[in-house]
């Protein structure tokens, strides 16, 4: 679940802007990969009976530097089998066998993207298939593998476990001490573990905050902490479906913060191939950093809904973002998600609350993105969409906002858009 929430502690209020990471499985219309063969348990090297350069050891118990690139790719390549199978049958305890459950964090990361999908209105839609296109060798028993799905690409980390490769990555205390550095009004902190990427991540968050001064006109002079993440078990504990957010602090003084996972972890997701993870990454920062322009230089966010913020970030940053997160499907199905749910529950399932929501979120970003869109198509711009939010700012009611700014109600400006949607993915 996408976490959002206002923390007080000490007077000190933070706001959590949560975006969703990119699904991880990636679904290919491929056939059901055979089930994969069992790997055999570890057992003992035999004594040697030969001379030691004719000595076979099994690959079991043969340590990483006797193993060639091929043998650990056709490991790996079994391990990802079982991954495919675990998403294609909704098989919880295969998932277990593929994963290194040695490591609670990431444990809890990769259990916690397998029960949204499970969850979600594309679960038994696509068959998963992943295949190894190349291995390195990293430090502390790593191996980084870039793996196809889809059309996608991911680079995920694996070591062997007892004889077994599994999904895996480096501990808090592995990755060594955290470093800080100052560039051009930021503060980068960063890990060694992830120094291959981490001047890239740099330069593409600079780019970011020009992609979003020419987009909305104006940037924030203030100073911005940027947390690059390079493994999931780093404090604090994050929702399993969170690839990056924008932490606003209130207190005079102290900067807002962007946290963002970086390439080649597991809660990276995946990226084109062609393009590198670069472009993907690129978007995502842009989006973090439309949150922190918003707030800081337009409307509060604590004051906008949901769908208003998020599909702002998410309309500036990747307009084409709908297809990828499930819009043309759910269109097609009939399963929109309401802007408002006019039930009487507490936890709304609306795209005023998309962290509420129990299912679907990356859709609800979507489907938010859309909203924007059509606001900005069909009433006036973004010089539109700022005086919706500028009303209902006043009012905290989207009927009232609605009639205030372009003197429709919320009926109409919802019967508007689900015609739009059909025209355009239907």
């Amino acid at each position: 679940m996408i976490r959002h929430s206002v923390l007080i502690f000490l007077f000190v209020t933070t706001f959590v802007v949560a975006c969703t990471a990119p699904q991880t499985p990636v679904p290919t219309p491929t056939s059901l990969p055979a089930s994969p063969t069992a790997l055999p348990p570890p057992t003992s090297a035999p004594q040697a009976t030969v001379a030691p350069a004719a000595t076979a050891v099994p690959e079991a118990t043969a340590t990483l530097d006797q193993l060639s690139d091929d043998q650990i790719q056709a490991g790996i390549q079994e391990t990802l089998d079982r991954y495919s199978k675990a998403y294609n049958t909704n098989d919880p305890e295969l998932l277990k066998q593929a994963v290194d459950q040695t490591n609670p964090p990431f444990r809890r990361l990769v259990q916690g993207r397998f029960d949204t999908f499970q969850q979600s209105i594309n679960a038994g839609q696509f068959t998963f298939d992943y295949q190894v296109k190349s291995v390195k060798r990293r430090e502390l028993g790593f191996i980084q593998a870039q793996i196809l799905s889809g059309g996608g690409a991911l680079d995920w980390l694996f070591r062997r476990v007892n004889g077994r490769w599994v999904i895996s990555e480096p501990t808090e205390a592995a990755i060594g001490k955290r470093q800080q550095t100052e560039d051009s009004g930021f503060i980068f902190r960063t890990y060694p573990w992830g120094d291959d990427v981490n001047p890239t991540i740099i330069s593409l968050m600079k780019q970011a905050r020009e992609n979003v001064r020419t987009q909305l006109g104006k940037v924030p002079d203030t100073k911005v902490n940027v947390l690059i993440k390079p493994i999931f078990g780093l404090p604090p504990p994050e929702s399993s479906n969170v690839l990056a957010y924008y932490v606003r602090n209130s207190r005079p003084g102290l900067p807002p913060q962007i946290v963002v996972f970086a390439p080649h972890s597991y809660a990276f997701g995946s990226y084109d191939p062609a393009k590198g993870w670069e472009a993907d990454l690129l978007t995502t920062l842009t989006h973090e950093y439309v949150h922190l322009t918003n707030d800081q230089l337009f409307t509060p966010i604590v004051r906008m809904s949901d769908w208003m913020y998020e599909g702002l970030a998410e309309y500036i940053s990747d307009p084409e973002a709908p297809l990828s997160r499930g819009v043309p499907l759910a269109v097609r199905q009939n399963q929109i998600i309401p802007i408002v749910d006019p039930s009487e529950r507490f936890d709304k399932q609306d795209l005023q609350h998309i962290y509420g929501l129990e299912t679907d979120v990356s859709l609800g970003y979507g489907l938010a993105n859309t909203l924007v869109a059509y606001t900005v198509e069909k009433h006036g711009g973004l010089a539109g969409f700022w005086k919706l939010v500028a009303a209902y700012d006043r009012a905290q009611n989207l009927d009232t906002a609605l009639q205030e700014a372009f003197d429709i109600d919320l009926a109409t400006f919802d019967r508007g858009w689900r015609e739009w949607l059909q025209q355009k993915y239907g």
